[in-house]
């Protein structure tokens, strides 16, 4: 999972820290995010100890939930998508045990040649819903793209999946269900990344779930990132797409639906690409939403850079404010050692079964990833510090 797409040490952090005093929002008390005192980096899981193959790496925000005898499973996906299980969050341990895969097919139109768990709820903590990142790299597959770069081949979808099994394992109709999916076929605008990308997590709001789905347009789709609601979480059909004024986008499958029906959701102002997570406050009741973007020049920011924003309603957000700077897998700086990628706020204390919210001291979950000839190879680390939510004085 490469698009949307470390801490070193806790004095380079302090270091790095840029203001971050939130703007907008003039009518409500102002919060910003800083280091918790003391704060240092914590390894979650170590790819040099634990891992089960070579290519066992955190390659997605991490998702967590607490399943039905009490456990926390959590996934920081790659394609053969491995749990982390453990009796709290701040407890878990990698499972060999393969979730899911995909069949690494290659028709497009089985959207199942690479998937990732993306997005996860429970209510139960044995019925658990999903949202799938499914990548077709039509580069790996014999006479389906013109170029033999894998980012010009690479086509995307959301699908949904489901568990019974408190997600041991995860099962797929056939063919998936469509979340969100571009209104043309995989051969269509080949020479760049097309479709939809990187779920955020799912998050429960007045009766209703709500995630934060990328795209990169095209074929009259605005790039973006677009809030998507459903009112049934058991119905992977009951998702739409926020086209505007109302939730009224539904996706059309492309290989087996009529796309001149389909209609482009209305991407949301302010957010720039995929989100790493969703998480509602519980002191202040306003959402947070935070980002992983690469080099900046009109910020300063070299490397990159965490950013955060602050929304009440989820479809309006406040402007981008920096968290920290570092090098992300963006950066192309050849002396970096680390680079960091995929950040999402998760507080172990949440009294969410799903981990919605947080109090005001919760955790930045990252992937780090060591760069040996400045190129990123499969020693990644799962990661966390802890942050502080504090609210401004006037």
């Amino acid at each position: 999972m490469r698009v949307a797409r470390t801490l070193l040490g806790a004095a380079p952090f302090l270091a790095a820290l840029l203001p971050a005093a939130l703007a907008g929002a003039a009518e409500g008390p102002r919060y910003r995010l800083e280091l918790a005192p003391g704060a240092q980096e914590e390894t979650v899981y170590a790819w040099s100890k634990e891992r089960c193959e070579e290519w066992h790496i955190p390659d997605a925000p991490l998702r967590a939930f607490r399943d039905d005898k009490g456990e926390v499973v959590a996934f920081a996906s790659h394609h053969r998508n491995r749990a982390l299980i453990g009796d709290g969050l701040d407890r878990i341990r990698t499972s060999c045990s393969i979730s899911f895969q995909a069949r690494n097919s290659p028709d497009p139109s089985q959207f199942s040649d690479m998937s990732w768990i993306a997005a996860t709820w429970t209510k139960d903590g044995r019925n658990v819903y999903a949202l799938m990142h499914d990548e077709y790299h039509a580069d790996r597959h014999p006479g389906a793209c013109r170029f033999k770069d894998g980012m010009a081949c690479w086509y995307n979808v959301v699908t949904a999946a489901r568990s019974r099994d408190g997600g041991r394992s995860f099962k797929v109709d056939d063919p998936p269900t469509v979340v969100a999916a571009p209104a043309f076929r995989q051969e269509v605008g080949q020479g760049r990344h097309r479709g939809f990308f990187n779920p955020s997590n799912i998050v429960e709001k007045d009766g209703a779930w709500y995630a934060l789905i990328a795209t990169t347009g095209g074929e009259g789709q605005k790039g973006g990132t677009c809030l998507y609601r459903t009112e049934d979480i058991r119905d992977p059909k009951a998702w739409r797409a926020f086209d505007g004024q109302d939730f009224t986008v539904r996706a059309v499958d492309p290989y087996r639906e009529d796309t001149a029906q389909a209609k482009p959701c209305q991407p949301l102002k302010v957010l720039p690409t995929t989100v790493g997570s969703i998480t509602r406050h519980e002191a202040s009741g306003q959402w947070l939403a935070i980002f992983h973007l690469g080099p900046d020049a009109r910020q300063g920011v070299a490397g990159g850079r965490v950013a955060y924003s602050w929304s009440k309603d989820l479809l309006k957000w406040s402007p981008l404010q920096t968290f920290l700077s570092h090098p992300t897998m963006w950066s192309k700086d050849c002396g970096d050692r680390e680079r960091y990628a995929y950040g999402a706020v998760a507080d172990p204390a949440s009294p969410s079964r799903n981990f919605e919210t947080t109090g005001d001291e919760p955790y930045l979950f990252m992937t780090k990833m060591h760069v040996a000839a400045c190129k990123l190879g499969p020693q990644r680390d799962l990661v966390r510090i802890k942050i502080r939510i504090v609210k401004e004085t006037p």
